[in-house]
């Protein structure tokens, strides 16, 4: 990686910084835009050009720019100038690193969810609620050939995927819009103990899901954990197998909390 150009090309190298708009309601303006261009970033971590960062931000090239190069002068963005393309920056990592919740949290499961992977032989995730979605925090793969995966920083939907749903029937509120068509399947997630992910997410993948409790803090469940993998390995056959396996994963998890 290299540290950005200061001057400004078609191509989009970062130019000097300037200011994004007078007065504090175009101070917030700009921070609530870059802050959708580090979403943007964050879930392209092998990198994005300036014009599709634009686009999935909403924002003219013009705007991306100056922001990105903002970004990149603090640290938050950084600029390869070999393939042209934007990343996060290191001092994202530095900022996450402070959200010692979640780092704990990480640090507790990771042993666990290491032993589960090797008595299921299939992918482990761990995620939290951020918001009406749930955030991968951690993974351990498999060494299958064929395996599912979801990158730590990803989000997806709550009422869409085994670890939302397991939070949701273990009541995790508030209900994200959609929670009422899943509402028979969460009373069955309620009494089997797990939820199921059924190509819902991705097709051809499959996912069951238990939350952790919350531990010694109390209250509803913020994390669940889950073992993914393709139809033809997470089959109908052992999916009580299975769920078995990720309760009590989960259980342990809660109670090292």
């Amino acid at each position: 990686m290299t540290t950005p150009p200061s001057s400004t090309s078609a191509a989009g190298t970062p130019s000097a910084p300037g200011p994004d708009g007078a007065g504090t309601a175009g101070g917030v303006q700009a921070v609530l835009r870059a802050l959708d261009l580090m979403a943007v970033l964050t879930a392209m971590p092998d990198g994005i050009g300036l014009s599709d960062a634009a686009r999935r931000a909403g924002l003219a090239a013009s705007t991306a720019h100056r922001l990105l190069n903002t970004l990149a002068n603090r640290g938050w963005a950084r600029f390869d100038s070999g393939t042209g393309l934007w990343q996060v920056g290191p001092e994202a990592f530095v900022t996450g690193q402070a959200f010692d919740p979640a780092r704990h949290l990480v640090q507790t499961a990771r042993p666990v969810m290491q032993r589960l992977m090797e008595r299921s032989g299939e992918t482990v995730n761990l995620a939290i609620r951020s918001d009406d979605r749930m955030l991968y925090l951690a993974q351990v793969e498999c060494a299958e050939m064929m395996r599912a995966f979801a990158r730590p920083g990803a989000r997806v939907p709550m009422v869409s995927t085994g670890v939302g749903k397991a939070l949701l029937a273990a009541g995790s509120l508030p209900a994200p819009a959609g929670t009422e068509t899943i509402a028979p399947e969460l009373d069955r997630i309620r009494r089997q103990g797990w939820a199921l992910d059924d190509e819902e997410q991705s097709v051809g993948l499959r996912c069951v899901a238990a939350a952790i409790p919350a531990g010694r803090a109390g209250g509803s469940p913020r994390a669940a954990i889950s073992i993914s993998g393709p139809t033809a390995r997470i089959s109908d056959d052992r999916l009580a197998l299975l769920g078995r396996m990720v309760g009590d994963a989960a259980a342990e998890i809660g109670r090292a909390l």
